[in-house]
């Protein structure tokens, strides 16, 4: 395959692709504020706090809830995220990635996530029977912008595969600066841009 050993995929962007965000459907619904606070949550620094594992999501969401007039939980607000985004599922990504672990290639997922929705992925969503593995800002508390996230996947990578080499890692994202970052550690990093140039890249 290439002399690709280790594949590594972002989430969002590559496994899931979405029309829009979920805000603009909620906007549709007749809450006419939603994207304007919702996007405030999402490119704030809660949610920063939130993807790496220092705050709990459903806490710190809810002020923003509040904001475009929304009455239930925070809970039930994740629940319709988590079930208008999973039908945006890549089935024929995830194909790839069955045919590439049924050769010899491992593949993990790699991205930034909070903890209620990296669960729902994994569990869910099955991701945790789809990939070999996975590495998750949450968890290992930096985000994919940060080098301490490599420094984790690079070591748990080689505890793994001892004579691995970070030139037979690739990895595949759809943004450019966590490419650039990935990219300082020896792996080969691509912008996402469709499942063909998985194929061209890795196989």
């Amino acid at each position: 395959m290439n002399g690709t050993k280790v594949v590594l995929f972002d989430v969002d962007g590559v496994l899931i692709n979405l029309p829009h965000y979920f805000s603009k459907e909620l906007q549709r619904q007749g809450y006419e504020d939603a994207q304007e606070s919702l996007n405030a949550f999402y490119q704030g620094e809660d949610s920063r706090q939130c993807s790496e594992g220092k705050a709990d999501a459903q806490i710190c969401i809810m002020p923003y809830l509040e904001k475009f007039g929304w009455t239930g939980s925070a809970g039930d607000y994740f629940e319709r995220q988590f079930d208008f985004e999973r039908k945006y599922l890549d089935k024929d990504l995830v194909s790839l990635v069955a045919e590439l672990r049924g050769g010899g290639v491992k593949c993990y997922l790699c991205t930034d996530q909070m903890a209620n929705r990296a669960e729902f992925l994994l569990r869910e969503m099955g991701f945790g029977d789809i990939f070999d593995g996975h590495f998750i800002s949450c968890r290992i508390g930096f985000r994919k912008c940060h080098e301490e996230f490599w420094d984790q996947v690079a070591a748990e990578l080689k505890k793994e595969f001892p004579e691995l080499k970070l030139d037979e890692v690739v990895y595949f994202d759809d943004i450019q600066n966590n490419i650039d970052v990935a990219s300082r550690f020896g792996i080969r990093a691509f912008l996402y841009n469709g499942i063909d140039q998985v194929k061209a890249s890795v196989i």
